[in-house]
């Protein structure tokens, strides 16, 4: 099931929002290499999910830390995030990608979609109000995603 941006999901900020809207491209691509058997295309595109992870949390830290906003159970989350990547690469590792079976890879793109989805409507969210002071194209600095 592919996601979608819509409106809802903003959650105020243009840097932020686009982080998200980024991010749910980069998982509906590694869900069309899945579907299309290519391992080495879904390896490469479950590498840049979580590199541009990285920089979304940092991105959502950076403004937290701008704004005042208590963020001590948001950057857990993003801690609990990280640890489930690196067991998911370590298994992906440990059995090899190439035989790695098809549910597995499904299973770990609906877990990302799942991930998300909730990231932004419980987590994100809780941020709104505050980001909502700001214009939405209000900038802190911005960490980048390099290829």
């Amino acid at each position: 099931m592919r996601l979608e941006w819509a409106k809802q999901l903003s959650v105020g900020n243009a840097i932020i929002d686009s982080d998200h809207q980024k991010l749910i491209t980069m998982i509906n691509c590694a869900e069309d290499m899945i579907k299309k058997k290519d391992n080495f295309a879904m390896s490469l595109a479950f590498t840049q999910i979580e590199h541009y992870l990285h920089v979304h949390f940092v991105n959502e830290e950076m403004f937290a830390q701008a704004l005042n906003f208590p963020f001590a159970l948001h950057k857990l989350g993003h801690q609990n995030m990280r640890t489930a990547i690196d067991l998911t690469k370590h298994e992906l590792k440990k059995n090899g990608i190439e035989i790695t079976p098809k549910f597995v890879m499904e299973h770990y793109a609906q877990f990302l979609r799942n991930w998300l989805i909730k990231h932004i409507t419980e987590e994100d969210m809780l941020m709104k109000p505050v980001l909502q002071t700001r214009p939405y194209d209000f900038k802190i600095g911005e960490a980048h995603f390099y290829c």
